[in-house]
């Protein structure tokens, strides 16, 4: 007779597991990001990159979802998340942001045999910003215009019935403002794996590039698990170049549509470290919700139909306090086909 396996952790579903805790917890930093600290903000550039403003429903989960996000939101987080996509699938975003800076996001993915392939386009940008010295004197007149943005070409392919995704995506970015103007191409890849139907594993790295400091990079490793068809929730760590390392955590509660019948009902929340940004006296929706001096945190509400007249219809909307400096909102709508 065979030895008998201890249950709880000889299973190969387990040992992966735990090999990924310990890889999430004991990463390797590379050392350009060991060196990163606190003291390297501002001193790289094309930092709107950080924002996910691709995705509502991963600013919901505090800026986490590299394990989670699918579609043609997914190529400003992880690229391999279209890899899975069945339907060609339109998605757009509108951010506003903080000082009436806001910005856009157009994606659009395209199943091709067994790969997926994407495009993608983002703009950001604001007018009459008003730029002046230490000493409060107004600097290059009255009108500067901060114009930012990117256009991408994303590919991506699934393994092993869709339980190993990976992809990688070349993007232009552009970068004008009252300091600099440059463009450069930067790349991006990511990989996706789903050890059976609720634990999922994910990596992105992003804006990698020649060009030293012109664009700041960022990594992403995180986990998913969904407890059920009601809840999942995320772990995730993100490296940023100019700033180090956060880790946050986003929670997702669904009313699945087989449940509400005409539709899935989603209501998020999540946290990543954050400064604090004082109390806010001028919003009036922070003072009601009691969230005056909240920094971190992100709130979000989506709805999705498979069957609204006849295709997949999704609408997200997201909420993120600022403390002093106000409110973040953004609004994402997709469609597929």
């Amino acid at each position: 007779m065979g030895r008998k396996k201890n249950a709880a952790a000889g299973t190969p579903k387990n040992r992966y597991v735990l090999l990924f805790v310990l890889a999430f917890t004991l990463y390797p930093l590379p050392s350009s990001f060991l060196l990163a600290s606190d003291n390297n903000v501002g001193t790289y550039g094309a930092v709107f990159l950080k924002i996910p403003t691709s995705s509502s429903r991963v600013q919901a989960l505090g800026n986490c979802g590299v394990s989670l996000v699918e579609g043609a939101e997914a190529m400003g987080v992880n690229p391999a998340g279209i890899a899975s996509s069945q339907m060609r699938e339109v998605s757009f975003s509108y951010l506003s942001w903080l000082q009436d800076y806001g910005g856009q996001y157009l994606g659009y993915v395209h199943p091709v045999g067994q790969s997926v392939v994407g495009l993608s386009v983002e703009y950001y940008g604001t007018k009459n910003f008003d730029v002046r010295d230490q000493e409060g004197v107004p600097q290059y007149g009255t009108d500067v215009k901060v114009r930012n943005g990117y256009a991408a070409l994303t590919l991506a392919k699934s393994f092993f019935l869709e339980k190993f995704l990976v992809g990688v995506s070349a993007k232009e970015v552009m970068e004008d403002n009252y300091v600099k103007k440059y463009q450069n191409l930067v790349f991006d890849a990511g990989a996706v794996i789903k050890l059976g139907r609720k634990f999922s594993l994910g990596w992105a790295g992003q804006n990698f590039s020649g060009k030293a400091k012109e664009v700041v990079k960022v990594q992403r490793l995180g986990l998913a698990y969904s407890f059920n068809s009601f809840l999942t929730a995320a772990l995730e760590q993100k490296i940023y170049s100019d700033s180090g390392a956060k880790t946050g955590f986003g929670v997702e509660f669904n009313l699945p549509e087989e449940v509400l019948q005409v539709g899935r009902v989603s209501f998020r929340a999540g946290y990543t470290a954050a400064d604090n940004h004082g109390k806010n006296m001028d919003d009036k929706t922070l003072d009601t919700l009691g969230m005056k001096d909240t920094s971190g945190w992100a709130f979000g509400i989506g709805i999705f139909s498979a069957q609204a007249l006849g295709y997949g219809m999704g609408l997200d909307y997201t909420m993120v306090p600022y403390g002093a400096l106000g409110k973040a909102s953004q609004l994402a709508l997709k469609f597929q086909f």
